[in-house]
């Protein structure tokens, strides 16, 4: 008799539904204050995890948070997650603004749900301080995350010990001044280093490893 395949649930998808239930247990996580009340932007195409397309061929990224890139640790994810999220469907967007790249940047909603929020608490995002408005939501969203470990906190994306002994280096991509730096044992600074994944950084085995991959060593070490 064959066996029955088990019904295994994406990743994201498990985020995703943990994440609205502790919202919706929390209390008043979901409410939008007194959104105007129009239709909305349509999303046609969701790009990554915090920016999409509308109908009218403009690209909106997410106020307040920075997704993985589609190459790091839960990169995809996130992709998939805000695509479940806003695909198709008719987005509010409140207090937008344009970054230093020229880009629009928005709270985005889905009826009384906070898009924004429920990334950062899903473990998809972090918080980057970019939303005045609902910054206690999204500040507590983020608190969340990581004090249960979930996502980009959880030890698949955020480590400090190396999951194999022999290749303790550690590739730092500082995005702060948008350098990559590498860090041996030697480095006096070395036990500080944590390799987030989702923002870039990596372990390598050898120095040559860590070089090839764009990473420059730190001042830091002997």
């Amino acid at each position: 008799m064959a066996k029955k395949k088990k019904n295994t649930i994406p990743r994201w998808k498990k985020l995703l539904v943990a994440a609205l239930g502790a919202m919706t247990i929390g209390g008043g996580a979901l409410a939008a204050g007194n959104l105007a009340y129009f239709k909305g932007e349509k999303v046609i195409y969701v790009v990554d995890g915090d920016t999409f397309i509308t109908e009218n061929r403009q690209s909106i990224r997410l106020a307040g948070l920075d997704a993985p890139e589609l190459t790091n640790c839960m990169g995809q994810d996130a992709k998939k997650a805000l695509s479940t999220l806003i695909l198709n469907k008719r987005v509010q967007l409140r207090d937008l603004k344009t970054d230093p790249y020229r880009r629009i940047m928005a709270l985005v909603y889905v009826d009384s749900t906070l898009v924004n929020e429920v990334m950062i608490r899903a473990g998809l995002a972090q918080y980057t301080e970019q939303a005045e408005r609902e910054k206690t939501k999204l500040v507590s969203a983020n608190v969340y995350a990581r004090t249960h470990t979930i996502g980009i906190f959880s030890p698949t994306c955020y480590q400090t010990e190396p999951p194999d002994p022999t290749c303790n280096i550690k590739g730092n991509n500082d995005t702060k001044v948008n350098k990559k730096f590498y860090y041996t044992p030697a480095c006096h600074n070395y036990s500080q280093v944590i390799i987030m994944k989702y923002q870039g950084d990596a372990w390598f085995c050898t120095e040559t490893e860590a070089k090839n991959a764009g990473f420059t060593k730190s001042d830091t070490c002997k």
